[in-house]
């Protein structure tokens, strides 16, 4: 069940249960992204207390994120690298007849083993 984007953009910044991909379309659009922006700054405007910015800490949590995402990047661009060249390299032609035999070989009940 798909939500609408205003309400999965309301359940994102309430951290209420959300589906991932609803968001993903609802920011794609550029309507989403100004409701986003819209509502942080409607919130922003009605809290008691202002919003400190954030510190740039650039610890070690910052650098780890970072790794996972060009990991995650890597493994999607190696993952559809080998779902695009795979395929053709596995697939052999066809063979328009069976092959010719050599040789014919027949057993006939009670023959001679010997021959």
């Amino acid at each position: 069940m798909t939500m609408d984007t205003h309400d999965v953009v309301s359940a994102f910044l309430d951290n209420e249960p959300f589906d991932p991909a609803d968001l993903a379309r609802a920011l794609a659009d550029p309507d989403g992204r100004q409701l986003l922006l819209d509502l942080v700054a409607l919130r922003t405007l009605v809290r008691e207390e202002p919003i400190a910015p954030a510190a740039h800490a650039g610890g070690t949590g910052s650098r780890s994120k970072w790794i996972a995402v060009g990991f995650l990047a890597a493994s999607i661009v190696f993952g559809a690298g080998t779902a695009w060249l795979l395929p053709p390299l596995l697939r052999q032609p066809p063979a328009d007849a069976p092959p010719t035999p050599h040789r014919v070989v027949t057993f006939e009940p009670g023959g001679d083993v010997t021959r």
